[in-house]
């Protein structure tokens, strides 16, 4: 197929990994001229894009934005462009996504161009998508229970039950993450984390394990939280930062934070490809992706958006260069989660 990306390739210019099974929410017709649709992931996370970056494109070009919500993107994208229906203009796929639709021809080539890559950093960039945020799996705990200060400041730290004793939780529908975080409670520095040993991983979750409380989704994760059914964790530490904007006692902790991305990336039968590019210009210029962090905590991949953000928004939201963060491998993930599940499942039943 003469779309498909190497591996090699893919590891090159993006890593990290968003695989997120369920449902469609909604689904509208093909965008009309001088439309485009664009699928995301709904709730505070799509509202934000359309105040920072929907709205002002539309008043810009004139294109309209419409929005729909489906999790399970990229199976419906492959639905689509098999039967050679178009519905959607832009896909918002994670890394693991955009590797793999890249490889089945879903997605088109950006054109040449497309954005300026030296305002971007490096990771946000491939040849079938641009990267809109960047954002992580984060140590997540309690204020009241444990000060900022006095808080686990590593995942040796959140492994050390006497120092910061009390309920934790973490993702139980898969072993990523799980694996990245317990390697590097037992001294394993995040340049080394890949390729994982699985082994040295399970041995360390058994010590927290009586401990776990297991989230199967963000949004259990957040009410776990809320409901001070626990006092420490690590999950999507933006859904966190909602809660504490909100006024919960709650703060995350961003050394060792787990990196991931999201992309923009253009259907391969998309009728409105032009439109779909000239969008993907606007959303990575530097006054969208800086506004967009104030809405909903997650990180610009526009390097200068990055420095307009003031000291309050960055203690909020991941970077790319801030010390002692992992970036996600999503090829280590594709060629062994499969396997590693089953044992995962096998792990937390007994």
């Amino acid at each position: 197929m003469g779309s498909q990306v190497s591996r090699r390739e893919f590891l090159k210019t993006t890593t990290g990994a968003l695989v997120t099974a369920g449902t469609v929410a909604r689904t509208r017709p093909a965008a009309a001229a001088g439309e485009l649709v664009i699928v995301g992931w709904g709730g505070a996370h799509e509202e934000s894009l359309k105040k920072a970056v929907y709205d002002p494109f539309t008043a810009a070009t004139g294109i309209k934005i419409k929005q729909v919500s489906a999790t399970n993107q990229l199976a419906l994208l492959k639905a689509q462009v098999q039967n050679n229906s178009p519905e959607w203009d832009i896909i918002q796929p994670g890394s693991a996504w955009l590797w793999r639709g890249a490889q089945d021809g879903l997605y088109e080539k950006l054109d040449a161009g497309v954005v300026n890559r030296t305002e971007m950093y490096g990771p946000a960039l491939h040849s079938h998508g641009i990267a809109f945020e960047v954002y992580a799996v984060d140590i997540a705990y309690n204020t009241k229970r444990f000060p900022t200060g006095s808080h686990p400041k590593s995942w040796a730290d959140l492994w050390d039950l006497k120092r910061f004793p009390g309920r934790r939780t973490g993702p139980g529908w898969t072993p990523r993450d799980n694996f990245e975080a317990a390697v590097m409670a037992a001294g394993v520095a995040p340049a080394k984390v890949y390729p994982i040993d699985a082994k040295l991983a399970f041995a360390k979750l058994a010590d927290i394990k009586p401990q776990m409380t297991w989230w199967q989704s963000g949004a259990q994760f957040a009410q776990l939280f809320s409901d001070e059914e626990v006092q420490l964790g690590y999950g999507w530490g933006a859904r966190v930062v909602v809660l504490a904007r909100e006024g919960k006692p709650l703060a995350v902790e961003l050394n060792n934070a787990i990196l991931d991305q999201t992309f923009y990336a253009v259907s391969k039968i998309s009728k409105n490809k032009e439109a779909a590019m000239k969008f993907i210009t606007f959303a990575s210029q530097t006054k969208p992706q800086a506004k967009r962090p104030l809405l909903y905590p997650h990180g610009p991949t526009n390097r200068a958006a990055w420095g307009q953000l003031d000291a309050k928004t960055k203690r909020d939201v991941v970077n790319y260069d801030l010390p002692g963060v992992l970036l996600r491998n999503p090829e280590w993930w594709m060629d062994n989660e499969a396997p590693l599940l089953e044992q995962w499942k096998k792990f937390l039943a007994a």
